[in-house]
Parts: C-alpha cells; structure tokens; sequence
C-alpha cells in the first residue's frame, strides 16, 4: 500500500531541518568575533578556529537547536499519517506495512467511548510530555556541562580582607 515507517521518518527529519538549521546559524552567528581574531591571529587554520574554539563556545545552544527540532517534530500527526498510515498494531518493520503514532494513537484513544480507552490515551499522553520534557532536560544537562570535561580558572586569585 505504499505506507512504511522509513518514509514517515525521512520525512520528519526533513521538516526538522529548517528549524535546527535556523537555530543553529543564530547561535554561531552570536559567538563573539574576538575569539575567532584571537585564535587566527596565533595562527590557527580556519578549520582549527571552527573546530576548537567556535563550536565548543556555541555547543550548548547547538544542543538546544537539535533538540528544539526533535521536539517540533514530536507532535506531528497528519505527516505520519499521511506516510505510515496509522495502524491498530505495533509492527516493527519500518519498511513494510503501516505504522501507528503516538499522537495519533492518543487522538483516537481519547475520542472513543469507553473509559477504558480514554485512560489509555491519557496514558499516551503522558508518555509523549514525558518524552519531550526528557529531552529538554537532556538538552539543559548537555549544554551546561564543561568544555571538554576540562575547566580552567585563570587571573588573580584575590583575598577576602580578614
């Protein structure tokens, strides 16, 4: 019938490109100048300034891009549809068959008349804000963890007065 899960997947990370691109190009954009000037004029090749001092300085906001796009994505509904056809039974080969969704799954769930199956789309729920709210979390802990596992102090250690 032409519905796979593979396809449902390259077409999301597509629609997460724009996104994580945009994000992405603003916070190389607001990396202060003067590290680059510095780390050229000791003369590091381009390369070497991107790779050590740009991307270790943007890292946490690259992270935050990444997963900004995961999570514009989570909750997409109509492009799986539309690509993996929504089925009643977890299959787990994506390149045959129909797949189900999550937000699909607590669409239909919800809607239905039996208790039952209301506390079971409320159930789905909860696991999708829990899964996001994980990679938010992800993302704060990776962003705000040291350069490289190392730390540096430098300048004047100052005393307190006594």
């Amino acid at each position: 019938n032409g519905k796979s899960g593979f396809v449902a997947a390259v077409t999301l990370s597509i629609m997460m490109l724009p996104v994580t691109c945009r994000a992405a190009l603003e916070v190389i954009r607001i990396v202060p100048g003067s590290l680059r000037e510095a780390a050229l004029a000791l003369g590091a090749p381009q390369w070497r300034v991107v790779l050590r001092v740009v991307l270790p300085t943007a890292r946490a906001g690259l992270v935050t891009a990444a997963i900004l796009g995961i999570a514009r994505t989570a909750g997409e509904t109509a492009e799986v549809l539309f690509t993996a056809g929504g089925g009643p039974h977890y299959n787990v080969n994506p390149f045959q068959g129909n797949q189900d969704d999550l937000p699909l799954r607590i669409f239909e769930q919800v809607f239905q008349p039996s208790a039952n199956a209301i506390s079971v789309g409320w159930g789905a729920a909860f696991v999708l804000m829990t899964l996001v709210l994980g990679l938010f979390t992800l993302a704060r802990l990776l962003g705000s963890s040291s350069s490289g596992g190392r730390s540096r102090r430098r300048g004047r250690r100052t005393r307190s007065p006594a």
